[in-house]
């Protein structure tokens, strides 16, 4: 739509009057007129906003040369429609090509041209960014090379010389197929050029819109819609008749000539990577094998392939359809070097999750790009076409032993992100067996399924749902046969298009796309096929059947849960290749955790709308088993050996954090990160340091602890999601930690205390000891603070959650998609946020205590049901007056809990509403960190998956007092 209006714009002047070349184009637009007075929006608002804004400007001009009432009327309610369109939209969530550019062109040519002002909230900061971008690009550069610039010099309006582009239009008359920019390049040239006036009128005679005035945003894209089909009808098995290759083939090899090695979209358009890639595929699979030199000279960089000459803005797709291209060479062995490249590329950008084909910004100069093909308005459609690589990337053994040579930790990350994409299919999937409700999003998805399916890891577990749910999303594409021509609206040029050739050809390959027979792969040994160890596989497992027991995954189909920990092993696997060298050897982390940790994540994930990068993910895993190590630490090491010295302990924490709140808050950040750089030591250091006094070990045991506690600080703050983050969040997170290591000590000297009185009680009344034939649990008779205080400051703090959800939503912050909105960047969001977290802590430690009531009792640690409030009504009627009901405690226990959660969920319901649309990853990913918490709670009112700080007393070979250091 926005390309015909600047159509029925152009007009060539003859000797008497003004002639408007394309009548047929402002029929058009009339006849498509809404009643609303705008234009149709395809698949987002800046559809309808930039159509709308090239209408209302044509029907202007053309109101001067026929002025009538139905005109005038027209333009009236377009205005109208426009200025309702901008006051709702948020500019922020806008994918399109170079949109702010377009936009605010079109706003002031409506201003000089016909006297509309359209004021709207954004404005202002839409046309600081246009200027802002255009004040970084050297105009001149237009002039001197072809570019992508010029598929969009509409958008140069005013900015540059048209008659000096002329040169560089391509041979059939058009600027780069994009009809709009040739139509502005004739509209603003001072001499007319008959040649880009017949592309314009072939693009209406010719392309495919049936000479109904409509008009594609490119043409001619013959090459483009070629390879496309044929390489999708490829993958799915479907072989192109004998009879039918050699004219394509033909075609292509002419235009290879043509354009020197290379391909555009269309035959004479300006080469790209992506087209390049595809088209040499095309030819193998007609049975013509051509070199891959031209690609490599043309688009191969140091680090990566770029989509065209030029640019410095590397795409997801074109290195999906480089990688493919090049495995489907003789021998893919050659091009190891660039096939690892292209594999670090896609690896390096799933984990960080930037795989979203995002238009990029005219910052990145020379040539910045406004166009890519394969930008789509759907997350299916990357994930087939990774899964395809993956697919076709393991049919040739001898490449990925010679990969995993080039980058050892693909062993893990490939698998992990197979399964990654798996489970957000299956997920994702609707009840009537489509995904999206749309016939080419099913298509994508299940295309995607049948290429995961034959990964032999993938094959490994039971793939019967995944077939499954092929075959129901093959049912619902026969469902809608006859939508199968008509695309959807979800490839993304300057505003959204269908492309339905390749609507059916993706259909149709997805209807006849190959169900994986039998897999032999699931009578192999599993670690065989996997590359886990057998332990690890039957540990996951037995941590799997324990999650599904959980409230919170009773629904969840056991094929989702198989993947899940399929994927979790492979998180353990990478976790290993990073050991962590924070605690003493002796600080393992119960076997329990060690499965329920990591898997808590995937699992979680594994609801609809809940992903988070994987980079996000996998920090979140090793933080979560930081803090179960950090746990077992403060509570068998601080709590047992150092309980006499648990003041000192708490002077070494705030040493330790206030070093690091300087360099998080000054210039020192950049020294922090260097582990070498730990803060002078008031305290004599340990024989493990090295320090030593004329043969003598003169040394404090408090040295250590602080080498300890700096380097798991240093771990959380020197995080590269940390580091980015505003220096605001940085101090918060600091605080938070400080507050968790603190929080842990005094937790530490209440239950010193209390086992000192209990002691004292006891024998009092003649028991031999706190636990002897106790039904009961004790209670804290002198408590410093009340449970309530104690459950939302103490306690609360040493769950860890204060502190990590700070560190998460930094994650969150650095790989969100659009990374618009800060939640603690203002005082109504953080206030929210930081009161939800609270409410949510209450409600773990609550759960922790609940399931650990007996462990507690044992190692006599104070436990909630301790409180006095905690104590039965009748409790006059007992002979030991100091003991509570324990069963009636765990009922208050839970119904504090409920409480809590109502707290949690109003405070999540108001911070929904005052984040609004800004950003709902936001609200998304903090569902996740409040599922994945929750699942913690529900699992130790399962089971007590806690580490016995008894056994690891008795690990370190030291006495109670701490006399002795540990080795």
């Amino acid at each position: 739509m926005a390309n015909l209006q600047a159509r029925s714009l152009v007009a060539k002047l003859g000797s008497k009057s003004q002639i408007w070349l394309f009548p047929e184009c402002s029929t058009f637009l009339l006849d498509h007129q809404l009643p609303s007075g705008g234009w149709e929006s395809y698949a987002s608002p800046i559809d309808g906003i930039l159509n709308t804004a090239a209408a209302l400007r044509a029907l202007n001009k053309h109101r001067r040369t026929s002025d009538t009432q139905d005109l005038s009327e027209r333009c009236r309610k377009a205005e109208a429609a426009l200025q309702l369109l901008l006051e709702d939209y948020d500019t922020s969530s806008s994918d399109h090509v170079g949109f702010e550019l377009l936009l605010v062109q079109h706003l002031s040519l409506l201003e000089t041209e016909a006297g509309i002002i359209i004021d709207f909230r954004q404005r202002g900061a839409l046309e600081a960014l246009r200027d802002e971008k255009l004040g970084t690009l050297p105009l001149t550069s237009v002039y001197e090379a072809p570019s992508t610039w010029y598929h969009s010099l509409e958008a140069l309006i005013g900015y540059i010389d048209f008659d000096k582009v002329r040169p560089l239009r391509e041979s059939n008359g058009s600027m780069m197929g994009s009809p709009s920019s040739t139509a502005a390049y004739l509209m603003y040239a001072s001499e007319w050029d008959d040649e880009a006036e017949t592309s314009l009128q072939n693009v209406i005679n010719f392309g495919a819109c049936q000479r109904d005035g409509s008009v594609p945003c490119a043409w001619p894209t013959t090459i483009f819609e070629i390879t496309w089909v044929i390489t999708t009808i490829d993958a799915a098995g479907i072989k192109i008749d004998v009879g039918e290759a050699p004219p394509i083939a033909k075609l292509l090899n002419d235009t290879l000539l043509e354009q020197n090695g290379v391909f555009g979209f269309g035959r004479v358009s300006f080469a790209d990577a992506d087209d390049t890639a595809k088209g040499i595929t095309t030819l193998r699979i007609l049975g013509t094998k051509t070199g891959i030199e031209s690609l490599l000279k043309t688009f191969e960089r140091e680090t990566h392939f770029k989509t065209y000459p030029g640019e410095r803005n590397p795409s997801f797709s074109a290195h999906c359809n480089i990688l493919i291209c090049l495995l489907k060479q003789d021998d893919p062995t050659h091009f190891i070097t660039q096939i690892s490249k292209a594999v670090n590329f896609l690896v390096s950008h799933m984990l960080q999750g930037k795989f979203h084909e995002k238009w990029v910004s005219l910052l990145t100069l020379p040539f910045p790009s406004l166009i890519y093909e394969a930008v789509l308005l759907t997350d299916l459609y990357w994930i087939m076409l990774l899964a395809e690589v993956l697919e076709v990337l393991y049919q040739n053994e001898n490449v990925i032993q010679k990969l995993f040579q080039h980058n050892p930790s693909f062993k893990e990350t490939l698998p992990f992100i197979s399964l990654h994409l798996l489970i957000r299919i299956l997920v994702d999937k609707r009840n009537n067996g489509s995904w999206d409700n749309g016939h080419e999003p099913s298509a994508y998805a299940i295309l995607a399924l049948s290429f995961l399916a034959r990964l032999p890891w993938i094959q490994s577990i039971d793939i019967g749902g995944t077939i499954s749910a092929m075959a129901r999303g093959k049912s619902f594409l026969f469902s809608k046969r006859d939508e199968w021509p008509k695309g959807n609206y979800l490839w993304i040029e300057k505003v959204a298009y269908a492309p339905n050739l390749l609507s059916e050809a993706y259909c149709i390959a997805a209807s006849m796309a190959r169900k994986p027979s039998d897999p032999k792969s699931q009578h192999q040994n599993p670690e065989t096929v996997t590359g886990i160890p057998g332990k690890i596989i039957i540990g996951m497992r037995k941590a799997g059947a324990l999650i599904q027991q959980s409230p919170l995954f009773l629904v969840m189909e056991s094929h989702i849960m198989r993947v899940a920990e399929l994927q979790t092993c492979y998180a353990l696997l990478i976790q290993k290749r990073k050991p962590s060298t924070i605690f003493p050897a002796t600080v393992k982390g119960g076997e329990k955790s060690f499965f329920i940790i990591p898997l808590a994540f995937t699992t979680c994930t594994a609801f609809p709308r809940s992903s988070i990068s994987i980079s996000a993910l996998l920090d979140m895993i090793h933080l979560s088993s930081l803090n179960f190590l950090i746990d077992e630490y403060m509570e068998s090491v601080i709590a047992q050996v150092f309980r006499t010295q648990l003041k000192s302990v708490k002077d070494v924490i705030r040493q330790v954090c206030s070093y690091t709140f300087l360099a998080v808050t000054q210039d020192g950040l950049k020294n922090f990160g260097s582990n070498e750089a730990q803060p002078e030591n008031v305290l004599p250091r340990s024989p493990r340091d090295g320090v030593q006094t004329d043969g003598q070990s003169d040394f404090n045991p408090l040295g250590n602890v602080q080498s300890v506690l700096y380097r798991f600080v240093h771990e959380i703050m020197c995080n590269p999601a940390v580091v980015s983050s505003p220096a605001s969040v940085r101090n918060c997170l600091c605080l938070e930690v400080e507050k968790f290591l603190l929080a842990h000590v005094t937790h530490a000297e209440d239950s010193h205390k209390f086992a000192c009185r209990n002691r004292y009680d006891c024998k009092k009344n003649g028991l031999q000891s706190s636990t002897e034939g106790l039904k009961t649990p004790l209670v804290y008779t002198e408590p410093v603070q009340t449970f309530y205080n104690w459950v939302r400051s103490t306690s609360a703090d040493d769950t860890s959650c204060p502190f990590s959800f700070v560190f998460y939503n930094c994650l969150v912050r650095k790989y969100s998609k659009l990374r618009t909105l800060d939640v603690f960047g203002s005082a109504r969001t953080a206030y929210l946020a930081e009161d939800l977290c609270r409410h949510l802590a209450s409600i773990c430690r609550i759960y922790n205590d609940y399931g650990s009531v007996k462990r507690d009792a044992k190692e006599d640690n104070l436990n909630s049901i301790n409180f006095p409030e905690f104590q039965s009504v009748s409790k006059a009627k007992r002979k030991v007056h100091f003991m509570a009901d324990e069963e009636v405690a765990k009922s208050e226990l839970l119904w504090i809990a409920d409480y809590e959660r109502r707290g949690l969920e109003a405070s999540l319901a108001a911070l929904e509403e005052e984040v609004g649309s800004q950003d709902l990853d936001i609200i998304d990913s903090i569902k996740l960190f409040i599922n994945v918490t929750n699942l913690y709670g529900q699992i130790y009112v399962l089971k007590d998956i806690g580490t016995s700080t008894a056994s690891n007393v008795s690990r370190q070979g030291v006495s109670p007092t701490g006399d002795t250091l540990f080795n």
